[in-house]
């Protein structure tokens, strides 16, 4: 298994998004360096793009974002290698078929993807530990990566200083 950096952008525009709209289930893609040509033992994810919120579903406005998404990969030399989501309800952690679908499909084109559940829970706990549990596809299923850090110290720190500032003092940070 390689090993995976999640930058400061990618992982606080994950926050962003979830925090963003507590009220609503949220997705989107995370995108890594196409490392075809380098050394395969690091997968970099250098950014995500949120896509939305409300509704999660496999409809054609999913399937026209990431045809979008992945022309604008190749263009920087990315490619689709993650998939994050935020469930509505606060306690629920679970993948559901959504997520599994769209992870699968990522999975297609990226042997070594990801989803990225955020848990709802930890985004209250002053962000001393990452907020989401990933998982892996092993087996035809999805499943969760044990004890994985992808996050440095310096992105809990930073993540920990736009959320209080954005939105525990009640800014939006231009959102």
């Amino acid at each position: 298994m390689a090993e995976l950096i999640v930058s400061i952008q990618a992982y606080c525009k994950i926050l962003l998004h979830a925090v963003k709209h507590p009220h609503c289930a949220v997705n989107g893609v995370l995108l890594a360096e196409d490392n075809k040509s380098k050394d395969r033992k690091v997968l970099k994810f250098v950014d995500c793009v949120p896509l939305f919120h409300l509704t999660l579903s496999l409809s054609p406005m999913l399937e026209a974002a990431l045809l979008q998404i992945d022309a604008y990969c190749k263009s920087r030399g990315y490619i689709i290698a993650g998939y994050y989501q935020a469930n509505e309800n606060l306690r629920d952690k679970e993948l559901n078929n959504v997520a599994k679908t769209i992870g699968r499909r990522i999975q297609e084109n990226c042997a070594n993807s990801y989803i990225f559940m955020v848990d709802n829970e930890r985004l209250s706990q002053m962000l001393s530990s990452e907020m989401y549990r990933m998982y892996s596809p092993r087996e035809a299923s999805w499943k969760e990566e044990e004890k994985l850090e992808t996050v440095t110290e310096e992105t809990l720190r930073v993540a920990s200083m736009l959320f209080l500032t954005d939105f525990q003092g009640g800014g939006c940070g231009g959102l």
